[in-house]
């Protein structure tokens, strides 16, 4: 027959009627096959346990978690870490898993396929549920309770050793900066231990030291001045004394009073700028109380008894303005050296006072750093306490944590394979697979069987159709042919055996 020619469907059932050897051999194959199947898988048991993530215990605004990744991204790095190699390796070996007559299989196989069987479902209410399939409930049941625990104790070490990671770094961070503190701090006191006398802060007490020393100063001059306006005095009353008095205790009396007026013309410029508590105004009144008292009657009478019994000598008239002018003149000297020392001491505080502003802007300078350092150290200082509390309370179990809601349970019913549905779609199979051989050999098939396949090969006009008379040899020839295809379903139908000994288990895992 060729192959351009359409079939309908009482050709179809023709075909299918000639070739019904085969149409059986394949459906019997595939039948059986699939039936076989169907009873050589073993059961899977499937248990599950729902996971709940509980929220942080403490107020968060007491303290804050340093673990601010996202339940999505823990929960990835999570599962990749659960199904490594290292931890299924360890399930593995303390359950016994997927073993051979009791000898261990290739340990990379074994992680592949118990990796296979897990099966991990996020959810959006804060829930994951996590399952496994085995052969046996009871393993199915343990190996998810200990997937379960699994999960808790990585979500406890995980938060624990990222809150230590933050709280390692923050205590380094906190340490160098510590060092740099204390390094810019030695640079700072050095500078203010070589310039401590006109640092910025010292201005209001140079200032202070700076006025009353020059109060001082004002007050020796004026000193001075009444001190060397009483020497002149002294001088011309011993000149004088010598040419017109005759004799000492009346020289003594215009020394004296000049002296008194001195005093007086001192104290009263002191007052101008003092008050009466002031040393010099104090020293001074006492000395004007007491210069009376040196021109008592008595001594006046001892001058003059003296006077006239020494006589008129010079030595006897000039001694007493001798001792005075002595006196000023050492008065005089030991004030102004100690006006020269004010003076000194005055140069030395103006030049710290002008010296300031620029001890200011070199410390100013010297100090930026140091601040800045000093703020950035306190605040790592506190984020560093806040993240040994927070390290603190991953410690304890009071942050986040996993918590079994619907623990694993000893499954009662297989979830895999579906044998009615698997002995369906193989009886199918072996349907659609019999109809599709029958019509692929017919469609191969070029011999002539009818009127049909004649005048599709030749114009020539039919004469006449004899019937087949089968022969002996034709007979023997279908019993061959029969035989080899009983053979040849035989040899399908234990290889078909063969490989889903070898591959069934794998596929219905996969």
């Amino acid at each position: 027959m060729k192959s351009s020619q359409e079939f309908n469907l009482s050709q179809i059932l023709n075909t299918i009627y000639r070739r019904k050897d085969i149409v059986i051999a394949i459906f019997l194959v595939i039948a059986a096959l699939t039936t076989y199947l169907t009873v050589s898988l073993p059961n899977f048991y499937r248990s599950t346990t729902l996971i709940l993530i509980t929220p942080q215990r403490l107020p968060s605004s007491y303290v804050a978690s340093t673990v601010t990744s996202s339940i999505d991204q823990r929960m990835l790095a999570m599962t990749q870490q659960i199904l490594s190699r290292t931890s299924l390796e360890k399930v593995i070996r303390a359950l016994n898993l997927y073993s051979i007559n009791g000898s261990a299989k290739d340990i990379d196989g074994r992680v592949n396929q118990l990796r296979k069987m897990i099966n991990i479902e996020i959810n959006r209410n804060d829930t994951f549920k996590l399952s496994f399939e085995h052969e046996s409930p009871q393993t199915a049941m343990e190996v998810t309770a200990r997937l379960a625990s699994l999960f808790i104790d990585e979500n406890v070490r995980s938060r624990e050793q990222q809150a230590a990671g933050t709280t390692a770094f923050m205590n380094t961070e906190v340490e160098r900066l510590r060092k740099e503190l204390e390094e810019q701090e030695s640079i700072v006191n050095l500078y203010k231990s070589q310039h401590q006398k006109d640092l910025p802060e010292q201005l209001d007490a140079n200032l202070r030291t700076l006025e009353q020393m020059r109060r001082e100063l004002e007050s020796g001059m004026l000193r001075l001045t009444s001190l060397e306006e009483r020497k002149a005095l002294i001088e011309q009353t011993r000149i004088a004394t010598a040419s017109i008095f005759d004799g000492s205790g009346a020289a003594r009396s215009i020394l004296s009073g000049a002296g008194i007026d001195s005093r007086k013309r001192e104290l009263e410029l002191l007052r101008t700028r003092y008050s009466d508590k002031h040393p010099d105004v104090v020293r001074l009144k006492q000395e004007i109380k007491n210069a009376p008292a040196e021109e008592t009657p008595q001594t006046a009478g001892a001058e003059v008894a003296g006077a006239s019994k020494l006589g008129s000598g010079d030595s006897s008239r000039t001694q007493f303005a001798d001792i005075q002018s002595d006196v000023a003149a050492s008065e005089i000297t030991l004030l102004r050296q100690r006006n020269n020392k004010l003076q000194s001491e005055i140069a030395a505080y103006q030049d710290r006072v002008s010296t300031t502003p620029i001890r200011a802007m070199d410390l100013s300078k010297i100090t930026r750093n140091y601040d800045i350092t000093l703020n950035k150290f306190r605040d790592l200082l506190s984020k560093e306490f806040d993240s040994q509390l927070s390290e603190n309370m991953e410690r304890k179990q009071k942050g986040e944590q996993f918590q079994v809601v619907d623990p694993a349970s000893l499954p009662e019913s297989p979830v895999a394979p579906n044998r009615p549905r698997m002995l369906l779609v193989g009886l199918l199979l072996g349907l659609a697979a019999a109809l599709g051989g029958a019509l692929l050999i017919e469609n191969l098939d070029n011999s002539i069987r009818g009127n049909e396949d004649l005048d599709g090969m030749t114009n020539l006009p039919l004469l006449a159709m004899l019937p087949v008379v089968p022969s002996r040899g034709n007979i023997l020839e279908l019993r061959q042919t029969r035989i080899m295809l009983l053979l040849y379903s035989a040899g399908a139908l234990a290889l078909g055996i063969f490989l889903i000994r070898m591959f069934g288990r794998v596929l219905l895992l996969s």
